[in-house]
């Protein structure tokens, strides 16, 4: 009878033993993130090492040459995951997200420190981590007269001074093409574009080609990001290259994670999410990154000073872009072909 209750006693002792270390997450299968191939190592490094302390948990990390790769891999595995989370995924495509029923929602434990304006899901299927605006640099030894406006860009004293990406091909080209109809409509974008076609210097196929341009002295103006003068102030000690915010607004490329569909690391697949929006993390994005934190209270670094700054955002609604895209590119490509 004592031998019984022995091992009854053992078996229970060993059954929440196993429970709570389940709880923990201290389990054998890794958490798998998919990411893209740029996301910074520091970051990376950064959620390995908090995982292994915090919880035992090692984070496998998988990156892929771009978004859209990544998003394919995700469909291919829809069935059976065999990611737990994604980041890098940015608002353009939670309608394709949607469509496929690829995430789960999972609203953060500092859902309410993110700023109002970069939630693009209320459903928290995708969670913003981080956003960088897409605007003008302009050299400023270089650039005679700084505009204040999208208007001020057709004055004929720009002609081919200005460098912008197609949106065909590139990313800030799209998000340029995006901000001229959320500035002059529908109606007004493609007159936008007849009238800056004189003082373009070039249309490029991506961002490298079009900022080499730039940085090589040919022409004073770029479509670029909001903080690559940070990124020259770090690297080269230099502010001559300067961010240029015109109507007071920019466009921002939002990117979010997302917990995968069918996971079973759900536990500390919601860890991570809620790991990458701490004040610790969100901290390390701006100078690793070079985006801007979603934390309404995570102060910019110093070298933010040259970044650029807007009081309000341009971008059009998600769903909005996936309906219209297609038409609107077909436009440009017809209006530029003329």
């Amino acid at each position: 009878m004592v031998l019984k209750k022995r091992g009854f006693f053992f078996v229970v002792v060993l059954v929440l033993a196993l429970v709570l270390s389940g709880c923990s997450g201290r389990s054998g299968r890794p958490l798998t993130v998919y990411t893209y191939a740029s996301f910074p190592p520091v970051l990376i490094e950064q959620i390995v090492n908090h995982f292994q302390a915090e919880y035992g948990v090692k984070v496998e990390f998988r990156s892929f040459s771009d978004t859209g790769p990544l998003l394919n891999q995700l469909v291919q595995e829809k069935k059976k995951p065999q990611a737990d989370v994604v980041i890098g995924l940015d608002n353009n495509y939670l309608p394709k997200v949607l469509e496929l029923g690829l995430l789960e929602p999972y609203k953060p434990q500092a859902a309410d420190r993110i700023r109002p304006d970069l939630i693009f899901d209320p459903e928290f299927h995708l969670t913003p981590f981080d956003y960088g605006y897409v605007v003008f640099n302009y050299d400023s030894e270089r650039l005679a007269r700084v505009p204040t406006s999208h208007r001020d860009l057709l004055d004929p004293e720009y002609k081919g001074q200005i460098v912008v990406e197609n949106p065909l091909t590139s990313s800030p080209g799209q998000v340029f093409l995006l901000t001229t109809i959320a500035v002059f409509g529908e109606d007004g974008y493609l007159d936008f574009w007849r009238a800056l076609k004189p003082n373009l210097l070039t249309i490029t196929p991506g961002w490298d080609e079009a900022y080499g341009i730039f940085t090589s002295g040919e022409a004073p103006l770029v479509v670029s990001y909001g903080a690559s003068p940070a990124y020259h102030l770090i690297a080269e000690g230099t502010e001559r290259y300067k961010a240029l915010v015109l109507d007071g607004g920019a466009y921002a490329q939002i990117e979010g994670m997302g917990i995968v569909k069918g996971t079973p690391n759900l536990q500390n697949a919601q860890r991570l999410v809620d790991y990458v929006l701490s004040p610790e993390f969100q901290a390390l994005i701006p100078e690793s990154q070079f985006m801007y934190p979603v934390r309404t209270d995570v102060a910019l670094p110093e070298s933010f000073r040259v970044a650029a700054q807007a009081e309000r955002l341009f971008n059009l609604p998600p769903d909005v872009v996936a309906a219209n895209l297609e038409r609107w590119l077909s436009a440009w490509e017809q209006v530029m072909s003329e």
